[in-house]
């Protein structure tokens, strides 16, 4: 079982990638968060752990990290893992395009999908929404390195 949602966002690439990967700050950001943990070191790259509480809590195990375009979260419970897949691309100037997926699979996903996709679908494109507003609304300033200033 799949699910996907695509935004366009008027912010950099590198805007909206900070946005998505200050996982701590998800409970200010995206409003069906509750708590962000970290819960093993590293925590922003492969092998990092994260638990978090939205619809249902849980550990989430990081299994990609590509800075900065693509990460994956994986879990593991009860015969299913879910994957959860973020990727930013770039379209020029100051837009972006943020990508979530969400994908079941294992032997109790038939079972698991009678539960509403539409709960699933409309999680997803909150999340989405409020990333969005999140990136658009921080005024972004590039910093670079030597030249003078400080």
């Amino acid at each position: 079982m799949r699910f996907e949602k695509s935004i366009h966002i008027e912010a950099p690439r590198q805007r909206v990638w900070h946005v998505l990967t200050d996982i701590e700050a998800w409970p200010r950001v995206i409003r069906l968060v509750e708590v962000v943990e970290v819960v093993a070191s590293p925590p922003l790259e492969v092998g990092g752990t994260v638990r978090l509480r939205e619809l249902p809590e849980g550990l989430w195990d990081i299994t990609v990290w590509d800075t900065p375009a693509y990460f994956e979260f994986a879990q593991k419970a009860d015969g299913a893992t879910t994957v959860v897949c973020h990727r930013v691309d770039a379209l020029g100037g100051d837009r972006s395009h943020l990508m979530l997926n969400l994908e079941m699979r294992g032997l109790m996903v038939a079972v698991i999908s009678v539960l509403p996709k539409k709960t699933t679908r409309t999680h997803l494109d909150r999340q989405a929404e409020d990333l969005k507003n999140a990136a658009e609304a921080t005024p972004w300033i590039q910093h670079s390195c030597g030249n003078g200033a400080g």
